[in-house]
This record gives C-alpha cells, sequence and structure tokens, in this order.
C-alpha cells in the first residue's frame, strides 16, 4: 500500500490559511458590511473605504513580503499572519467609530498580504514534485469555501446574538486555525526526513524526469514584460470583476433571490472549478490549460454583458463559465512562474507576479462604478473586461512562444522540474 505523503497535510493546512487570509478577511467580511453601516452609523463612503484601505495595505505588504520571509520563517511568518486576521475580528468586535473600524481594516490587510497565495505558492512549490497544479489548486479553494461557508454562519451568528459577538466568535475560531497552522505547517520536507511528494516515486520508476520549460535560464524582458501585463490584467478584472457581479444584475432588473442565487452559484463553480484547473494543468502543461480556461472566462465575461436579457439559460451558462475560468486569475502566476523561471528564481518570480496582479485590481477597483456613473450602467464595465482577457490570452500565448524560442536557440542540458 502507498504511503501517505505528509506533502498532503501541508495543502490541507495551506488550504485553512487561505480561508483564513484571503477568506475571512475578504469575502467573508464583505457579509458584514450593511450591519456595520446600519448599527455603526457608518456612511456608504466609509463602509467602501474599509476595502479599499485593506487592499492598499495587502498591496504595500506584498511589496515588503520577500524582506519578511527572509526574517521570519514561513512557518512563523504565516501563523502571524494568521494571527493577524484574528486580532482584526476582534478589533471590529470592539469599534464604535469610523477609525477603529480603519485600524482593524489595515490589520486585516497584513493578513490578506502576508498570507496569502505568495507563502502558498513556495510551500507548495518545496512539498510537491509532481501534482503541484492540483496540490496548490486544493490550497485556492479555501478562499471559495469561506465564500460558501461563511455568510449562512455570519448572517445567523448576527441576527441570532449580535455583531460585535460574531465578530469574536469568528474571531475566536480564527485563532484557533492559526494554532493548528502552527503546529502542522512545516517549512520543507526536510523537515520531516523526506523528499518532495512524487520525488521518490520518480527516483525509483524507469521514466525520466518531467522538462520544463525555462527551467535553466533566467527570463527575458520581453517574456516578464508578457507576463507581467497578464497580471496586472488578471488582477483588474478578476477582482472588480466579481464583485460587482450582483450591481451589474441587480442594475439589469434581476430580483434580489435571482442575484444571491447568481453570487453563490458562481462562488461553488469556482471551488470546483480550481480543483478541475489543477488537475488538467498537471496533464496538459501551464500553457494549454490558461488559454482553454482563459478562453472559458473569456466566455463568461462575453455572457454578462447579455445580462439586460434577463435570460434563465444564459445566467446558468454564465455561472458556468465565470466559475470554471475564474481560477486562471488566481492561480495562473503560480502556474506561469513555475513553469517559465529558474527554480530558485520561482519565489522572486511568484512574489513579482503576486504584487503585480494586486496592483491591477487595486487601481481597477473603482472603474466599473466610474464606467457607470458615466455611462448609465455596468455592461460596458463587463465589455471592457472581455476585451482586457483576450489581450491576456495573448500575453500569455506569446510569454510561453518567446521561451520556447529562447530554449531552441540557446539548448543547454535538460533540467529536471
Amino acid at each position: 500500500m502507498k504511503k501517505f505523503h505528509y506533502g498532503w497535510v501541508i495543502c490541507v493546512c495551506c488550504t485553512l490559511l487561505l480561508f483564513v487570509t484571503m477568506g475571512t478577511v475578504s469575502n467573508g467580511f464583505s457579509i458584514y458590511l450593511p450591519y456595520i453601516m446600519e448599527e455603526r452609523g457608518l456612511t456608504h463612503a466609509q463602509t467602501s473605504s474599509l476595502v479599499t484601505l485593506r487592499c492598499l495595505v495587502s498591496f504595500l505588504a506584498m511589496l515588503v513580503i520577500g524582506l519578511y520571509y527572509r526574517r521570519v520563517s514561513i512557518r512563523v511568518g504565516t501563523t502571524i499572519a494568521a494571527c493577524c486576521a484574528g486580532l482584526a475580528f476582534w478589533l471590529y468586535s470592539v469599534a464604535q467609530s469610523y477609525q477603529v473600524f480603519c485600524v482593524g481594516a489595515a490589520v486585516s490587510g497584513l493578513s490578506y498580504g502576508l498570507g496569502s497565495m505568495i507563502p502558498v505558492s513556495i510551500l507548495i512549490n518545496r512539498w510537491f514534485y509532481r501534482h503541484r497544479a492540483l496540490a496548490l489548486s486544493i490550497c485556492a479553494s479555501g478562499s471559495g469555501i469561506a465564500t460558501i461557508v461563511l455568510p449562512p454562519v455570519t448572517t445567523a451568528l448576527v441576527e441570532g446574538l449580535s455583531m460585535g459577538t460574531a465578530f469574536r466568535i469568528e474571531g475566536v475560531g480564527i485563532f484557533a486555525f492559526a494554532a493548528v497552522i502552527f503546529l502542522v505547517l512545516r517549512n520543507e520536507p526536510a523537515e520531516k526526513g523526506l523528499l518532495p511528494c512524487g520525488q521518490e516515486d520518480a527516483l525509483h520508476s524507469q521514466e525520466g524526469p518531467a522538462v520544463v520549460l525555462g527551467h535553466r535560464r533566467q527570463m527575458d524582458r520581453r517574456v516578464w514584460l508578457l507576463l507581467g501585463c497578464a497580471s496586472l490584467v488578471m488582477g483588474a478584472v478578476a477582482n472588480p470583476g466579481f464583485s460587482h457581479l450582483s450591481v451589474l444584475y441587480d442594475s439589469e432588473g434581476y430580483a434580489p433571490a435571482a442575484v444571491a442565487l447568481i453570487i453563490s452559484g458562481t462562488g461553488v463553480m469556482i471551488t470546483l472549478g480550481k480543483l478541475i484547473y489543477g488537475e488538467v494543468t498537471d496533464h496538459l502543461g501551464g500553457c494549454r490549460s490558461c488559454l482553454i480556461f482563459g478562453g472559458i472566462l473569456l466566455v463568461g465575461h462575453v455572457l454578462c454583458c447579455l445580462a439586460f436579457t434577463q435570460s434563465v439559460v444564459l445566467c446558468v451558462f454564465t455561472v458556468l463559465c465565470l466559475g470554471v475560468g475564474y481560477p486562471i486569475a488566481t492561480m495562473g502566476p503560480s502556474v506561469w512562474a513555475n513553469d517559465l523561471a529558474q527554480p530558485e528564481k520561482y519565489p522572486m518570480t511568484v512574489r513579482r507576479l503576486q504584487v503585480i496582479y494586486a496592483g491591477g485590481a487595486l487601481v481597477f477597483a473603482s472603474v466599473p462604478g466610474i464606467l457607470a456613473d458615466h455611462l448609465g450602467g455596468y455592461l460596458p464595465a463587463y465589455l471592457l473586461f472581455t476585451v482586457l482577457i483576450g489581450l491576456t490570452l495573448v500575453c500569455i500565448a506569446l510569454s510561453y512562444r518567446a521561451a520556447r524560442r529562447k530554449e531552441r536557440s540557446e539548448p543547454l542540458e535538460e533540467t529536471a522540474l
């Protein structure tokens, strides 16, 4: 019987980490916004500014994350990031003024910036020789699980008890998860006396190790430019695109119950889509999988532009396409870095691409609203997103093509994944 590898425990631990640092502070916190306005008397602008402040601090945290993880290990650093989420929820629970909510939002931004996909990608790259994309997709599903689980739980706690109590209860749960992360997580396989998952089987099999494009030399300026543009646009499309789905369908005359069903269904499909994307990437490679899932995401945004038809059939296909396609946005930069960067340059590469991704999300966060104010609705924003996704797919294809040409023009010895 094949022995269970501890790498899969790391995978589950990273899923729990993203549930906390992305799910609770972002998707989970959005459920509280109407209650904060009603019970604490914040204006719409003040409430929206909490989200903007969190995004800004998380972006700044990503800029210094390389220095952060040079000073502390990933095990300690991710535990601190998870504890920041718990501290933010405690601050929210006692906040009576806008200023205290701002402090909580800033602390939650530290959690998101220091504990999200960057350390998780590095851990999966260390712990997995094979099935990296599948393991990464399982981890990324943590934020999607939070989108499914937290809204009904939070609503029940707030309605049954109080907003402050709900914040405290969830904060205690977050600190408990942080303790599990610290106790279970390990920085690298050597700490458990292991090789990365799948490497021992590869050494004992007759099959040669897989040759992976770009693991032999530095990415040139052209590849960097193309991948940087792809990451920037993915951040610009995915975060604002998903967060404005509710107002898109609401502005086109859909009933509130129908809007809620569309958002919930998309959340469920995103969680499943991440698992599908990881499995397909392991079998077809990063370039083909990105083009396939990116194409599906493009179709999903075309269908969003048809929201005015109020067609139930189109809504179903929209949910399916968006849910299956969105995982390329959060996981794409990590996959591209794994395919095209030298192994020793992987942490730096994935960090830079994720920072660019966060920058795109921050810069474009208000674009749909601005376009709606000037053009009378959200359809123009989704038309813009459709065009941008098409350009992104071109950038991805050209970056892999440029890397392959460099491989052929500068032959070196094959390097294993």
